[in-house]
């Protein structure tokens, strides 16, 4: 057996249609040949060290596959690996083939320093017949190109303890549930127990966008400035500030402690909290910690609430690029091409980030014996909100400067509320005037 390193991974050759390489420019190749592809491609990803283990058996599939392609793998944490990309990026040296989220793609794609794939689709060479166009127009940029194709697709969910919700005598939320009928649910709950039932909500960026796309808006305009208006921050920080209030969720001084916790060390981990807004790809995680913590606790995922104009759902979908520095795009879009279609790369890869966006390897996850009960229902929540149509989130630059849980403008205003340093129409005003002036 070969030797696994995650730093440097020598990898195989494809037979596969090629292109020309890439010539340092956002330009695509338009030119196919008959070659296989050969030579070094560059793959970074973030992840711990589960993430790592599945990744790794993806290369060594396609090392065992193509064997004259050097595939060299590098990997860190999710803050430093964007850290180090946006270095990569701003001296041109990204690797050929970086792992992108749509979150924050275009501080990559609207610089210049990916490449535009939607020739090498064309052309076959990367296969996209099997994502759901919902699910791929998630990896087009502001100018209506794809420089990402999806992989793997999460997206918030209402995480709930459905044993200790149903021993208390209340019933979990129902398909299609209001944010005023999370509310009573909590409350009720809260009224009964005496205790936290939730996590604040105010500073929560997945909360604070369910809400804003269930209202008919979105995140950002046109023009990459904030996309919705005064009156629905205004109205997302009192609902939180009501919770809040009344020692329904954690207090300021709790969630500014806890901003960056593991999920496996939250609360609603140990079985001290009966509901929590979280990323459903999370579901298997934190129900074998509970099974842990607090043996017999079933923990279900449901769809966040809707608001005035339906769901509110968006998908953020991780996903693979190729740079505009890359000098291999025919090897770099054959690796793409066998990660995202398959069959074995997709089970040996495990949903790990995300649910499978390719429709067919979907199923044979859903089918497989190894997919855990919990991954399984995290599956089929994300094939049914696909089968909403749920549209498309397009993100435009400086998404995590306004945005992030950790030190993002929604954040950071709100703790002044919480902390009764501004009025919620005070901090509403100065984040807006803060934001557009750097956005756009």
């Amino acid at each position: 057996m070969r030797k696994r390193k995650l730093a440097m991974v020598a990898a195989g050759a494809a037979v596969l249609m090629t292109l020309a390489a890439c010539s340092g420019t956002p330009s695509t190749p338009s030119k196919t040949t008959s070659s296989a592809p050969k030579g070094t491609i560059e793959y970074s990803w973030w992840g711990g060290s589960a993430r790592n283990d599945v990744t790794q058996a993806v290369i060594d599939l396609y090392q065992d596959k193509y064997p004259k392609v050097t595939v060299k793998g590098t990997t860190t944490d999710f803050g430093s690996y964007w850290q180090k990309a946006s270095v990569q990026a701003a001296g041109k040296n990204l690797p050929c083939v970086p792992q992108m989220q749509n979150r924050t793609m275009a501080d990559y794609a609207d610089r210049g320093s990916l490449m535009p794939l939607d020739n090498l689709v064309k052309s076959g060479a990367i296969d996209t017949s099997n994502i759901p166009k919902n699910v791929l127009d998630n990896g087009r940029g502001s100018d209506g190109k794809l420089y990402m194709i999806p992989y793997g697709v999460a997206f918030g969910a209402l995480m709930v303890n459905q044993t200790q919700v149903e021993s208390l005598g209340f019933d979990v939320p129902d398909k299609g549930y209001t944010w005023d009928e999370l509310k009573t649910l909590l409350t009720d709950i809260h009224d009964k127990t005496g205790n936290v039932v939730t996590q604040l909500f105010g500073g929560n960026q997945d909360l604070f966008e369910a809400w804003v796309r269930g209202n008919g808006q979105d995140l950002f305009n046109k023009e990459g400035k904030l996309g919705f208006s005064k009156k629905t921050l205004a109205n997302f920080w009192k609902y939180s500030e009501d919770l809040r209030k009344a020692g329904i969720s954690d207090s300021a001084a709790r969630a500014s402690e806890i901003v960056s916790q593991a999920v496996e060390q939250s609360d609603f981990s140990k079985g001290l909290q009966q509901v929590r807004e979280w990323p459903a790809n999370g579901l298997a995680t934190i129900q074998s910690t509970i099974d842990v913590a607090h043996p017999g606790d079933k923990i279900i995922a449901e769809l966040l609430p809707e608001g005035s104009k339906g769901n509110g759902a968006a998908l953020w979908a991780s996903g693979l690029s190729i740079s505009a520095n890359c000098d291999n795009v025919s090897t770099a879009a054959s690796f793409i091409n066998f990660f995202v279609n398959d069959k074995q790369a997709a089970l040996a890869f495990k949903s790990d980030n995300g649910a499978n966006t390719q429709t067919k390897n979907l199923k044979a996850l859903l089918a497989s014996p190894d997919t855990t009960p919990a991954k399984k229902d995290e599956l089929n929540l994300y094939k049914s909100l696909v089968d909403t149509g749920v549209r498309p989130a397009v993100y435009k630059k400086g998404y995590a400067a306004v945005f992030s849980n950790g030190g993002g403008m929604i954040n950071r205003y709100y703790q002044e509320v919480a902390f009764g340093k501004l009025s919620i129409d005070a901090a509403v005003d100065q984040l807006f005037e803060e934001a557009n002036g750097q956005l756009g």
